[in-house]
């Protein structure tokens, strides 16, 4: 069975870090490494991290000073070794227990593709259920034509990798250039010349809490505009005046449901 390699990078993560690894544990076919970035954390992340160490093949960089995000990132991406890899935010957590091994299984089965995504649930501070995003589509898609619809609807339209082969990765790396559309970024760069895969379950928990940085987004009108400009997409002046009123538009609908994640968490 091909090797898979969960990367987890975390700053001060200890109210979320151990639902993270709880979710590795319990895979079916267990990540073969887990490889941590600790960006010099100063609360109980590093006592968390050493206490998982008996039931994970965990290994722990720590940072001596904090980086940038997108430098704990990237250094995670540089000592990826194995043919299949996925990045797990330390607030995420994977939702099923054959995550792992139904993306293991596409990426073995169609050597094309370049990486595997799938339905996503939207949880709260207390994985509470506050919605799912379903993408409506199943198997092969045009990762390509998702980047374009992402710049045209200002939302992700791939979703976040659920596993992703490292040789498509290649040397893309999360570019310093984007605050908002790292994800997206790296996705539509590694996907672009073949398909992704999606498979349609929310297998991947995505959560929305008061740190989250999803929260800084809104209105990020003119990262998309630079992302079509990376990516060769070109926009008429009337698409770029429909792309920051839709901006706007999503910014208020997520402001609604930042709202409605405070209440169910205060509720609890």
């Amino acid at each position: 069975m091909t090797r898979v390699t969960v990367c987890i990078p975390v700053r001060n993560g200890d109210n979320f870090l151990e639902q993270a690894l709880a979710s590795i544990a319990m895979q079916t076919y267990p990540a073969d490494r887990v490889l941590v970035s600790d960006n010099a954390s100063t609360d109980r992340t590093a006592g968390i991290l050493e206490a998982w160490k008996r039931r994970l093949p965990l290994e722990v960089v720590r940072q001596p000073a904090p980086v940038s995000m997108v430098e704990n990132f990237n250094g995670l991406l540089d000592r990826v070794e194995d043919p299949f890899y996925m990045v797990l935010c330390h607030d995420d957590y994977l939702n099923a227990p054959d995550a792992i091994s139904s993306a293991r299984a596409v990426l073995e089965a169609n050597s094309g593709v370049s990486a595997v995504y799938c339905d996503l649930a939207y949880v709260g501070e207390k994985r509470r259920r506050l919605a799912t995003r379903r993408f409506h589509r199943t198997g092969l898609f045009d990762a390509d034509e998702a980047g374009r619809q992402s710049v045209l609807k200002t939302r992700n339209m791939f979703g976040i990798p659920l596993l992703v082969r490292r040789s498509a990765l290649g040397p893309y790396r999360y570019d310093p250039a984007f605050r908002y559309g790292l994800d997206l970024d790296l996705s539509w760069q590694m996907s672009r010349l073949q398909p992704a895969w999606h498979i349609p379950r929310a297998l991947m928990a995505n959560r929305y809490h008061a740190g989250n940085s999803t929260w800084g987004g809104l209105g990020a009108a003119d990262e998309y505009f630079r992302l079509a400009s990376k990516h060769g997409m070109r926009i008429s002046p009337a698409r770029r005046a429909q792309i920051r009123l839709r901006c706007w538009s999503v910014g208020q609908q997520r402001r609604l449901f930042g709202a409605y994640e405070r209440l169910v968490s205060r509720l609890g």
